[in-house]
């Protein structure tokens, strides 16, 4: 009963801890401290040389507690300790004689082989490893096995390799179920359901007003960001940049990759806003070549945000040829304004 008091304990500090802040700047490519403890079903069987030991009672409550670490996307690592309850040992003839007790801690690293979690993060959750939805895990590890009891005994290696298998369900705000079992050792095991906090929230934007101020020229596209936005619950204010080329050419200078790595930075929070990509030319030359160059403009800006961390899904790609001119196409410079890539939000 005091095994199971102290693993509720733990649970409840965890879910008091205070949040840790993220930095402005942050992407989906950072990481991220999380804690976790759980509680479960043990069962330890000591092994015994001499006829005049019996196990009596192998099943046990026991609890672990853990400080982890997301170094990416499918991989995470944790320091634990665990302990496992104890083995009733009795003589031959049935009468208690003594318990053997099991502690173990150790360092492991979880392997996340299914993973439902959105790209990037959601504007509630700490902009990092987007743990979020239904994932499943195995884990492996070195631990360092302890026992404690009155009756003569010897291990044959402090040291042990850990393997575990897990399901776990995380939300928006960082707290998230887990479901496992793992083997500590030969004669220690554990089934477990434990919860899981990950500290940070969203950085504050300041004291701006509910919307998004556009720096665009599609001004269509306001109302349906706006209704997007509400459904963040996010404060946005987003700049959609124009990338500018030279004629004839679909290739991205110094200052469009800077344009786009803000903009990768800026919308990388808000992953239920999707965009669409449209590449202009100027009306020069055989219109279906504009088409087929207006197109790989589209296509290299989307590309390259997709290198960022931006997920397809919320990307799609227009060539609009010589459609929608912005400036005289009489002058070099009218020309070359023509020469574009702009997003929309769908």
């Amino acid at each position: 009963m005091r095994r199971i008091l102290s693993s509720a304990v733990l649970l409840s500090l965890i879910t008091g801890a205070p949040l840790v802040l993220a930095a402005e700047n942050k992407t989906a490519s950072d990481s991220r401290w999380y804690l976790s403890a759980a509680l479960g079903y043990s069962r330890v069987e000591p092994k015994s040389d001499c006829d005049c030991y019996n196990i009596s009672d192998k099943n046990d409550a026991g609890f672990a507690f853990a400080v982890g670490y997301d170094l990416s996307r499918y991989v995470s690592v944790e320091g634990y300790y665990a302990d496992l309850g104890k083995a009733e040992v009795s003589n031959v003839g049935g009468e208690p004689i003594g318990s053997v007790g099991y502690r173990d801690f150790g360092v492991t690293a979880l392997a996340y082989f299914y993973n439902q979690s959105p790209q990037p993060a959601s504007p509630y959750y700490f902009p990092a490893i987007p743990r979020q939805g239904f994932s499943l895990y195995g884990r492996v590890g070195v631990g360092a096995m302890k026992n404690s009891t009155s009756l003569p005994y010897e291990r044959g290696n402090d040291f042990h390799l850990l393997l575990g298998m897990g399901a776990e369900y995380a939300w928006p705000d960082g707290f998230g179920l887990r479901a496992e079992f793992t083997a500590y050792d030969e004669d220690a095991a554990l089934l477990n359901i434990g919860l899981v906090k990950r500290f940070g929230k969203l950085p504050s934007l300041g004291k701006q007003q509910p919307g998004i101020v556009m720096k665009s020229t599609v001004s269509t596209a306001v109302p349906r960001a706006t209704k997007r936005s509400s459904k963040t619950h996010a404060l946005l204010n987003l700049t959609m940049p124009v990338i500018h080329f030279e004629p004839r050419s679909d290739m991205l200078d110094q200052a469009a990759i800077e344009q786009l790595n803000r903009f990768a930075r800026d919308v990388s929070r808000y992953y239920k806003l999707g965009f669409v990509i449209k590449g202009y030319t100027a009306a020069s030359g055989d219109e279906y070549d504009n088409l087929r160059l207006s197109l790989s403009r589209a296509m290299k800006v989307k590309n390259f945000l997709i290198t960022k961390g931006i997920s397809p899904r919320r990307l799609s790609s227009q060539g609009l040829g010589s459609n929608d001119p912005v400036g005289d196409n009489k002058t070099e410079a009218g020309r070359r304004a023509n020469h574009r890539v702009e997003f929309s939000i769908r």
